[in-house]
């Protein structure tokens, strides 16, 4: 599994590290079945997650104890519950493998450490903030300036293989509408 972490780091930064193979002892290999839940709501979450292999969602939920899909992540993308793996408090994200997945975690402590520490892991870490800052504000704009048919659309040409791996429910969720209304969309596609 950490061949395909190593590759990630090569690829990013453009050349194999010197410091690869201290980078990569740091991180632990977790294999999960369907619906394990990573980080529970409440927690504080002590990781970050590299996908090797399977899907990851985020979830959050509403006060009536709705759940909602704020984000998923696949194959080559790092997931974590960003604002409770920064500030060491509570989480009021639940991060659950929503696929048989093959992750790499790596602890808060370690993390910190080669960010601090190694000039190639802190340019990771920067790609990492970035792209994660750029998702939630891609996110945002798209449930507040796209109507339900655009999202699917939307989706669709991002994302096509999402709709051979994911239930009609979950995507719904991430869409922001019923599971009756995506059957509804899809018709009219």
């Amino acid at each position: 599994m950490k061949e395909k972490l190593q590759e990630y780091i090569t690829q990013k930064l453009g050349k194999k590290p010197d410091n690869i193979d201290s980078v990569l002892e740091a991180f632990k290999p977790i294999k999960t079945k369907k619906n394990h839940v990573l980080v529970e709501v409440g927690e504080v979450c002590r990781n970050c997650f590299f996908i090797v292999n399977g899907c990851l969602k985020i979830t959050t939920y509403n006060l009536n104890g709705d759940e909602s899909t704020t984000n998923l992540a696949f194959e080559k993308e790092w997931r974590t519950a960003m604002n409770s793996f920064i500030n060491q408090q509570p989480s009021n994200e639940r991060i659950v493998a929503v696929e048989k997945s093959e992750l790499l975690a790596i602890s808060r402590q370690q993390f910190q450490y080669f960010s601090q520490n190694l000039n190639g892991f802190q340019q990771i870490y920067q790609q990492l903030l970035e792209e994660s800052y750029t998702k939630s504000i891609e996110r945002v704009q798209t449930l507040m300036t796209m109507d339900a048919l655009d999202r699917l659309k939307w989706l669709l040409s991002d994302h096509p293989f999402i709709f051979t791996r994911l239930s009609n429910r979950l995507i719904a969720s991430y869409l922001g509408i019923s599971e009756a209304t995506l059957s509804r969309l899809k018709a009219k596609l």
